[in-house]
């Protein structure tokens, strides 16, 4: 009876700071749009852990309404999981007009639950106060497996997401986005164990079979240590989806006369610009500005400004934007094009927007992004 009472008192605590931590994600930061998926999502699973410590048949008689609204959310964790994954990768898909069709379990469930939901609450008490009817319990028997076909569907398309993504950034990922991955790829994981041990939880209810433990109370317990889990790691590092990639290339385009005219010391800061842009591969971040580099270096501001001009005759600007549309034409060689927008392949290539992109790609090359595609296809 103790233990009993001391698992509720933790995932009550637990449902507090999931439902803090949700909060939290969705007002800071303010431009990231993914942690504001993973507020919801969090938000979610908090609201369905308190509900399994406070539910009861009693408690449904007093508050009838509620009943139900914990099996709509959970219609939604896998959806919103793959959203959050998708949203942390590519910014063209930081909308939310695209996802209804992911709803369509939760819509559907609601228009076969209404006969219950409209009732008055006097009705609504009446029938769980005598028994969950037959044709109610079959629908919830439906979620379930509803449920269990989302766990293996959205973690097949999560995980072709996270290895596409790979694909086009082998071997160019910096050490940050490489544990960006790794970190997706955990979550992916994580929630498979606990699909298993909640689907197994179902299918026990399912066949009506006895177990010698609740498999809930598992779920539950691990579910709120995932959520603040994931909640610390995206707190402490938020952006892990902004490095960039290389400007090694950018000294063969100084000529040898003004390389001559480069003392010394220009050349040490320059190879020490050199080396930081090929090990953390910065440009691709399409907020990088000079007070990026110059943390990264350990150089000023206005040093890196001076290395620059001395000794390529150009502005940091026109470094990172010559490196983003080398970068721009790497994935259109690659096929990257064919299976995303151009505004995806521009936000791969560091750049802030497609008008952007458009403007510094025939810029730098003479002709559109389009026009350039069709010349290498």
């Amino acid at each position: 009876m103790v233990l009993e009472e001391f698992y509720k008192l933790t995932l009550v605590i637990g449902a507090a700071l999931i439902f803090l931590m949700a909060f939290f994600l969705w007002f800071y930061p303010r431009s990231f749009f993914a942690n504001k998926v993973l507020g919801v999502l969090i938000f979610f699973w908090g609201f369905t852990v308190l509900l399994f410590v406070i539910q009861s048949k009693e408690f449904y008689i007093r508050y009838p309404h509620i009943f139900g609204i914990g099996t709509g959310f959970v219609l939604l964790f896998f959806p919103l999981i793959y959203l959050y994954i998708k949203t942390y990768l590519y910014k063209d898909a930081r909308q939310l007009k695209t996802f209804w069709k992911h709803t369509i379990p939760l819509v559907l469930f609601w228009m076969a639950f209404s006969p219950f939901y409209f009732q008055s609450a006097a009705v609504k008490s009446s029938i769980i106060a005598e028994g969950i009817p037959e044709w109610l319990r079959t629908l919830l028997r439906i979620v379930d497996i509803v449920i269990i076909t989302q766990g293996v569907f959205y973690t097949l398309i999560s995980l072709r997401l996270l290895d596409h993504f790979q694909y086009f950034r082998e071997r160019r990922l910096s050490e940050t986005q490489s544990k960006a991955i790794n970190w997706l790829k955990q979550l992916i994981l994580i929630n498979v164990l606990l699909w298993a041990v909640g689907a197994s939880g179902a299918l026990l209810e399912i066949i009506k079979f006895n177990a010698p433990f609740d498999l809930f109370k598992i779920y539950y317990l691990g579910l709120t240590g995932l959520t603040l889990w994931m909640g610390y790691f995206t707190l402490k590092k938020p952006h892990l989806f902004s490095e960039g990639q290389n400007i090694k290339n950018i000294t063969k385009a100084k000529s040898e006369e003004s390389e001559e005219e480069v003392d010394d010391k220009i050349k040490e800061d320059l190879e020490k610009l050199v080396s930081y842009m090929d090990e953390s591969k910065p440009y691709l971040n399409n907020e990088m500005n000079l007070q990026h580099l110059s943390e990264g270096t350990e150089l000023s501001k206005h040093r890196i400004s001076e290395v620059i001009n001395k000794a390529l005759n150009k502005t940091f600007y026109d470094v990172i934007n010559m490196y983003r549309t080398n970068e721009a034409i790497r994935l259109m060689n690659e096929g990257f094009h064919k299976q995303h927008t151009l505004t995806s392949l521009a936000e791969m290539a560091g750049f802030n927007s497609k008008a952007t992109f458009n403007r510094i790609f025939k810029k730098n090359t003479g002709k559109t992004p389009s026009e350039f595609i069709k010349s290498i296809e």
